[in-house]
């Protein structure tokens, strides 16, 4: 084989290539974190306030994975009367998964999620809520 069908051959290659990297990257979505991020990052520094008001908390926030719901549990000695609060699943790879539910504690202090209702996978999972005039701001993540 001389260098000219080498040439040609490298040629074809490279353009094969090519092609597979664009037809690849329009069949991936890119999704933003959020839609609204630019006003998120205004409101970081609550968020660290919020972040630090609940951190003795979050060390004993339990999140536990059963065969056909998720638990989540607070301690006992916390006080469940909350002024309003959320909950949210958030998806990484698929803004399309993501899951939001209201913050409903039961009598023992825990909220129960059908797995049903939340796709398989990695999860980021944020407990907000306010307490007393002051904002709590809870991190997890998961695999469902």
């Amino acid at each position: 084989m001389n260098w000219g069908w080498r040439i040609a051959l490298f040629l074809t290659l490279f353009i094969s290539f090519i092609l597979y990297m664009v037809i690849y990257s329009f069949g991936r979505t890119n999704d933003l974190v959020s839609e609204d991020y630019y006003n998120q990052e205004i409101q970081y520094q609550k968020n660290i306030d919020a972040q630090e008001n609940a951190l003795s908390l979050a060390k004993e926030v339990k999140i536990v994975s059963h065969e056909d719901k998720i638990v989540l549990s607070f301690p006992y000695s916390f006080d469940s009367n909350i002024e309003k609060g959320d909950i949210s699943f958030y998806r990484p790879d698929n803004a399309l998964l993501d899951r939001s539910f209201p913050m409903n504690l039961e009598e023992d202090n825990s909220q129960t999620f059908l797995k049903k209702n939340i796709a398989n996978g990695f999860y980021k999972i944020t407990i907000q809520f306010v307490k007393n005039g002051e904002l709590f701001l809870i991190n997890k993540e998961m695999w469902v």
